[in-house]
């Protein structure tokens, strides 16, 4: 080990195929890091009385730290180990308290999507579902960046979480974003958005929490607005009226597999993503029922009815995709709900979505004098029961109440005709297919 000097530090020329350092011996310990880029850096080694372990400390770059600045750090932090100090961790310390207390929102929000999307961050004990983080991320790039983004981490508070929730609701971040080559979405905002931002804000301040970067949440004094319940239903004259627009649309040339897909919603109380997400893999017809290995609620064995999967097993299909509704194109499943849209239009519907026929499926359900258990099974809800652990079973009972209930829907929908000689057997679907 020989002592460092300014000649030769200017003289060290860098290896382009590794760095190398040279070492001084006044103070031992003292090094200087050259890089293949040729960048020189100062720093200090020493076993660590803290930790108990080696441990290197950057003092800074040479050209902008001089070798007698060097020297005074290192012998600083070299004397604070008699101490059993380690002020070169200190100082470390320091610098990321700075750093952290510099944080912006949308820098935390870049964090917490890449460590959601590398599965570091979880929603009731499992990683979130890469559908879910898409929604995420469309609320912090439309809402939360734009209003409280270059806003510093540990400043925001109850009062700024309010004005944000009624920034969303009143419609201030409302505007048109381009998506993709040719589509386009619309930001509304509205106190629907604007709760369900506020509910994610919580969970990127939880994180923020965990790693340091601020002690408290201030999303946790903030007063959400009473949930508005959803209880639209169809009648059965709106069933009906409903079918009857999917068959005039189908007559048109409407792509029959989205209507078999919203056929086969309606029939099954099932949710979009479990229908529309369906590969032909997970229809078990011996049992009767969906294997459904991502639901909401975890994987789930879905008993279902035998016109409901009647509906699923007679949708058109395309040999070369797994799905049971393959998109027109590509190797990827349907996702729009513009045929559904133009059918709620045409039946003269109001307020009526795709969520419509699970509640629908639930009350007729309920008509039917099925217990809230029965009908829970049959949604696939989340039980906490012994019974739950075992959903990997097929409740014959349940595939009972799917029979009866599916049925009951296909006759208001006229999708089958009831048979007059009351055997109960199921006649076939009744619908025009090409």
């Amino acid at each position: 080990m020989s002592k460092l000097s300014n000649k030769a530090i200017n003289a060290a020329n860098p290896n382009p195929e590794k760095e190398y350092r040279l070492w001084d011996d006044s103070p031992r310990g003292l090094g200087l890091r050259i890089k293949p880029t040729g960048t020189k850096t100062f720093f200090v080694q020493y076993l660590s009385p803290v930790t108990g372990k080696k441990t290197r400390h950057t003092i800074g770059q040479y050209g902008r730290v001089t070798l007698d600045q060097a020297r005074d750090e290192a012998r600083r932090i070299m004397g604070s180990l008699s101490e059993n100090k380690d002020l070169g961790m200190e100082r470390r310390q320091e610098r990321e308290t700075a750093r952290s207390n510099a944080r912006t929102v949308a820098e935390l929000c870049d964090d917490y999507m890449r460590d959601a999307l590398a599965g570091m961050v979880t929603y009731r004990g499992r990683p979130k579902k890469k559908s879910t983080l898409d929604i995420d991320a469309g609320r912090m790039d439309r809402h939360i960046k734009p209003v409280l983004g270059n806003r510093l981490v540990r400043e925001i508070a109850l009062a700024d979480i309010n004005r944000f929730f009624h920034a969303v609701r009143t419609g201030k971040t409302a505007k048109t974003v381009k998506t993709g080559n040719r589509g386009v979405a619309r930001v509304t905002g509205g106190e629907a958005t604007a709760t369900r931002t506020v509910e994610l804000l919580g969970s990127i301040f939880s994180y923020a929490i965990r790693h340091g970067l601020r002690p408290d949440n201030p999303v946790a004094g903030f007063e959400r607005p009473p949930t508005k319940r959803r209880d639209r239903v169809l009648s059965p004259e709106e069933y009906k009226a409903l079918e009857q627009a999917f068959r005039d649309l189908e007559a048109e040339g409407a792509n029959k597999t989205s209507i078999a897909a919203y056929r086969s919603l309606a029939l099954t109380g099932c949710r979009k993503s479990e229908i529309f997400s369906l590969r032909r893999a997970e229809f078990d017809r011996h049992n009767q029922a969906l294997r459904l290995p991502d639901t909401k609620t975890g994987q789930q064995t879905r008993a279902v009815g035998e016109i409901a999967l009647e509906a699923i097993e007679t949708a058109p299909t395309r040999e070369a995709n797994e799905f049971a509704f393959p998109a027109a194109k590509g190797d990827s499943h349907i996702v729009g709900v513009k045929i559904f849209r133009e059918a709620v239009k045409r039946a003269m519907l109001e307020g009526v979505t795709l969520h419509t026929l699970r509640h629908s499926f639930a009350s007729v359900a309920l008509e039917l004098e099925y217990s809230e258990l029965t009908i829970a099974g049959l949604l696939g809800h989340r039980m906490h029961s012994m019974t739950s652990r075992y959903a990997h079973h097929v409740d014959r009972s349940l595939v009972a109440a799917a029979n009866r209930v599916s049925r009951t829907i296909a006759e208001r929908m006229g999708v089958i005709v009831s048979d007059a000689s009351a055997t109960g057997e199921i006649h076939r679907l009744n619908t025009h297919r090409a």
